[in-house]
């Protein structure tokens, strides 16, 4: 019976102490572990004093690879691995010390904040391995990836985050620049390469009010292209490795933009954005970001024996960069004339469009009207270019305008364009348009006109030309045109008739634009011949034709005269025919009428008187007179005619 109540008694002081054991924890949980003084022994009764982690039992006691809950608003990783756990009872009112260790403090302002027990076991075996941090471990730090399977996920975190550690970490250079949007070049009719030599581009070399106002060297390569209101703000965040940092919220303030962003994030490359200025003058941004610290905290426990010191991250740090830019009015005209085949005597006016200008600001802007008798070339100033009229456009913005009219001269001929000029000032950059835009340029072409006579020489017939009013020194071609008909023609737009001849000419005008032609002759029938001029119209010349009809034009030809009916045959004169007079013989004096005989007596033995004497001046005519040849020779040619009659007859009769 004694023996049993001596049994009972052991056995009970044996559960006892087993179980003042199991409190202290000395317990089964132990068992497999060092004595109490070569390890951190778990406080039961405040489980809310750890955060995510994995304990581990090494030879010389149990240690805890994780986050504490030292503080309240952040975690804490302990440097003295195996001492008595940092409970927040035993840092009231701790001041912290800094110290520099760039890596661990980015891993932990990176991640302390994760509920994962991998990354917290990590993040605790970085700071107890980190040689820049104090330490008095009681149990060896270890590398997650040597402390068996339990830790395998936390090896992998601790190697990710170690490696991004070395690249991302701090310190760290945020660098921002401005440069001008460029308006590159524009080859366009309406437009000049900025490269163009000509003294009249529009383009202007940059000055130093182009670049970025910081970080530019004195070699920068100078600007192409002409800057325009908006600037290009670059952003670059990079870590002490040169890596850029990505996913950092940049805070930005502008002065001299409008609508500008407040917040830009960095990425993998330096990220940009587009700023557009207010007004000419300054544009100018601050930038800053709040970065991961190069330090951590320390803490030094501030009561109890053999607890651990800890480190928490430090606060952000901040960096800050800042840019500015000079900014000034690019203006830039693109025109059109109002009419590009203007009427002499009427007006033009420009119709142009003006960019370039910074927010509302405006500009004057210069007109000026040019007249060339050569085709203009553009992008230069012919040598006989002269001045029509210039106007003035005053406070003109960005948009599209009318300039006020110009008259073109009455007796105008040629090309005419205009060309805009704006001053420069310190908030303009100077403006010259280029000569012979083909959208600013119009055209009134020569219009010649022609003089004609037509010739008629006995049976043939021609035509006189005289042109004028051509462009001096070209080349035309000229068609006359005959046309025959019956009847005199009367003037008219409309030909009629039959062509007779189509002749063509290419004929160069002379200095006055004058030239002068005669046509081939050809045969000239009855009737009449009218000719048509006309003048071939070309890229500098009008066409031109004549009217037909025109009576300057045209020529006659009446039919020969011709009798109606035969003539009667000569009646025998009862007088012999006066002799044929001898033109190279001097008219003989008329003979005066012989003076009337009185009658005879018919007495045939009174003897005839004699016969009165002939006039005194005048012989007497003697031999055969040629009345009394003819007479005679009728009388033979009828006595022949009476001979050959009675011959024939006779011949008859024998028959």
């Amino acid at each position: 019976m004694t023996t049993l109540r001596i049994a009972s008694l052991r056995t009970a002081l044996l559960l006892t102490v087993l179980t003042i054991a199991s409190l202290i924890g000395l317990g089964p949980a132990m068992a497999a572990g060092p004595p109490v003084g070569l390890g951190e022994v778990p406080v039961h009764t405040a489980p809310n004093a750890y955060g995510p982690g994995i304990w581990h039992h090494a030879k010389q006691g149990k240690t805890w690879y994780g986050s504490y809950r030292t503080f309240p608003d952040t975690s804490a990783y302990c440097i003295d691995a195996g001492k008595k756990s940092p409970l927040p009872k035993y840092f009231k009112n701790a001041k912290a010390d800094t110290v520099t260790s760039a890596r661990t403090a980015w891993a932990l302002h990176e991640y302390a904040g994760s509920t994962s027990k991998d990354v917290q076991a990590a993040l605790s075996a970085m700071a107890r391995l980190d040689k820049a941090l104090p330490h008095d471990h009681k149990v060896p730090p270890q590398k997650p990836a040597d402390l068996g399977k339990k830790f395998a996920a936390a090896a992998k975190k601790h190697s990710t985050i170690l490696a991004e550690a070395k690249k991302f970490a701090g310190p760290y250079t945020l660098d921002i620049s401005l440069e001008p949007v460029l308006r590159m070049p524009v080859l366009e009719p309406h437009a000049a390469p900025e490269s163009a030599p000509s003294p009249d581009s529009w383009a202007s070399d940059s000055k130093d009010g182009d670049r970025s106002a910081d970080k530019d060297s004195p070699d920068k390569p100078k600007i192409l292209g002409t800057p325009t209101d908006e600037a290009t703000l670059t952003v670059s965040l990079t870590s002490a490795s040169g890596a850029q940092v990505p996913d950092v919220p940049i805070a930005l303030k502008t002065a001299g933009t409008t609508k500008a962003p407040t917040t830009l994030t960095t990425g993998k490359e330096p990220v940009s954005t587009t700023l557009q200025a207010s007004a000419p003058g300054k544009l100018s941004v601050t930038a800053s970001a709040k970065v991961a610290p190069q330090t951590v905290r320390v803490f030094e426990p501030t009561s109890g024996t053999r607890v651990q010191r800890v480190v928490t991250p430090d606060t952000p740090d901040s960096v800050t960069d800042k840019a500015s830019l000079e900014l000034s009015s690019q203006p830039k005209v693109t025109t059109e004339i109002s009419d590009q085949t203007p009427t002499p005597g009427e007006t033009v006016t420009d119709e142009f469009t003006v960019s370039g200008l910074i927010g509302d600001h405006t500009v004057t802007v210069e007109h000026t009207l040019w007249q060339t008798a050569t085709a203009p070339r553009q992008g230069i100033k012919n040598d006989d270019a002269r001045e029509i009229g210039s106007v003035t456009s005053k406070n003109v913005g960005n948009g599209t305008h009318t300039s006020d009219e110009i008259t073109v001269p009455e007796d105008f001929r040629g090309w005419l364009y205009f060309t805009e000029t704006i001053a420069g000032d310190k908030a303009t950059k100077e403006w010259k348009g280029i000569h012979g835009q083909p959208r600013e340029t119009g055209f009134v072409p020569w219009t010649p006109t022609a003089d004609t006579e037509a010739v008629l020489e006995g049976t043939s017939t021609h035509d006189e030309v005289a042109v004028t009013g051509l462009r001096p020194g070209s080349e035309a071609v000229l068609t006359i045109t005959a046309y025959h008909v019956e009847t005199e023609p009367e003037q008219s737009k409309e030909t009629a008739g039959t062509e007779l001849s189509v002749q063509d000419f290419t004929v160069i005008a002379d200095e006055e634009g004058h030239v002068e032609i005669s046509t081939e002759p050809i045969d000239m029938p009855v009737g009449w011949v009218t000719y048509v001029t006309t003048i071939e119209g070309s890229d500098v010349n009008k066409a031109w034709t004549s009217d037909w009809g025109v009576p300057a034009e045209t020529v006659h030809r009446p039919p020969e005269e011709m009798p109606s009916t035969p003539p009667a045959p000569p009646e025998e004169p009862s007088t012999p025919p006066a002799p044929p007079e001898q033109p190279e013989a001097p008219e003989s004096p008329e003979k005066p009428e012989t003076p009337p005989v009185e009658p005879v007596a018919e007495n045939p033995e009174t003897p005839a008187s004699p016969a009165a004497p002939a006039p005194s001046g005048e012989l007497p005519r003697t031999g055969t007179t040629g009345n009394g040849m003819l007479i005679g020779l009728g009388i033979v040619l009828v006595g022949l005619g009476s001979t050959i009659l009675l011959i024939s007859g006779s011949r008859r009769d024998k028959e």
